[in-house]
């Protein structure tokens, strides 16, 4: 079945471009992304047609979406204000309600009960400030609760064997890239290239150059086994941050598959990792080896070289 092939956001292109093509859009205005789902569409085509399969990637593993995220929304109003904040804990948004008591204590100085000063401890602070019940500031309160932050919650499908795109893709992409600027107080500028997000802002609050990136709306083809996306990333000529080390991540994900599985599951694990090339079996002594090594590394005095690829 063809559509088994694709994720979701996939198929979903692949509708919305045959509408744009039925109404006589010229191929040209499609983006890079939808060109190239289009071309795999039709290998896959042809491949069914002719009866073979298509020399697409058979073994792939299903990395499941991220758990929901949490958040404490805070939400502090009087008279003249009502402002909603987020926090990643509940110390933190009680630390931001007490910075905010302490700054107008003197409008509880001398109510009995109350010290001149304001307390050291946050929850100290917050409690006499509000009183106990949170009823001690007729025109003043607040509420605190955790939220859940739900993603975009779809399970993506990446080939054991992946390979970062290749020039020409990495070309179109970075010609479809968008820059996304600022335009309202909620916003950060923001460049999108794959599905990747990184924003490059000035946080005036931090006293730096800010820059953040977000990888959970990633293309599936930029993802690898384990879920992650290779990074590197350079300051000047300072290079800070290097994940894309081929290999590693692969064989961490595997040498886990292993160590969880049950005889019969391991067999079909390795089968399937020697199907993806992840590893290599020896013709002599039958070890598996990773597919980096270029001769046999079983544990006896077996050193036979790997076999070259044939065809």
């Amino acid at each position: 079945m063809i559509a088994a092939r694709f994720a979701p956001l996939d198929i979903e292109c692949l509708v919305t471009t045959a509408v744009e093509l039925w109404e006589d859009i010229d191929p040209d205005d499609l983006s890079g992304h939808q060109r190239d789902i289009l071309d795999r569409a039709r290998v896959a085509m042809l491949a069914e047609h002719a009866g073979r399969q298509p020399s697409f990637p058979e073994v792939v593993t299903f990395i499941g979406p991220r758990p929901a995220g949490r958040a404490w929304v805070l939400r502090r109003h009087s008279r003249h204000e009502d402002e909603v904040s987020l926090h990643v804990d509940e110390d933190c948004a009680r630390a931001e309600l007490a910075k905010y008591a302490r700054g107008v204590w003197d409008n509880v100085v001398g109510d009995e009960g109350i010290p001149d000063r304001p307390p050291a401890d946050d929850r100290d602070v917050v409690r006499l400030y509000y009183g106990p019940d949170r009823d001690g500031r007729p025109d003043e309160g607040y509420s605190l609760h955790p939220e859940k932050i739900i993603g975009r919650g779809r399970t993506r499908i990446v080939a054991l064997d992946h390979r970062f795109p290749d020039e020409d893709a990495c070309e179109q992409a970075n010609r479809d890239a968008i820059f996304h600027p600022q335009t309202d107080a909620d916003g950060l500028p923001c460049v999108e290239i794959d599905g990747v997000l990184v924003f490059a802002y000035l946080d005036h609050e931090a006293g730096a150059v800010r820059v953040s990136v977000h990888l959970d709306s990633a293309q599936d083809r930029l993802l690898r086994p384990d879920g992650s996306v290779p990074l590197r990333v350079e300051v000047e000529d300072d290079l800070v941050l290097d994940t894309g080390t081929g290999g590693a991540s692969e064989r961490g994900l595997l040498a886990e598959l292993l160590d969880a599985a049950d005889d019969l599951q391991e067999q079909a694990i390795r089968e399937a990792a020697i199907a993806a090339g992840v590893l290599w079996r020896c013709p002599t002594c039958r070890w598996d080896n990773p597919a980096q090594a270029s001769r046999c590394e079983g544990p006896g005095a077996c050193r036979v070289p790997k076999p070259r690829k044939t065809g």
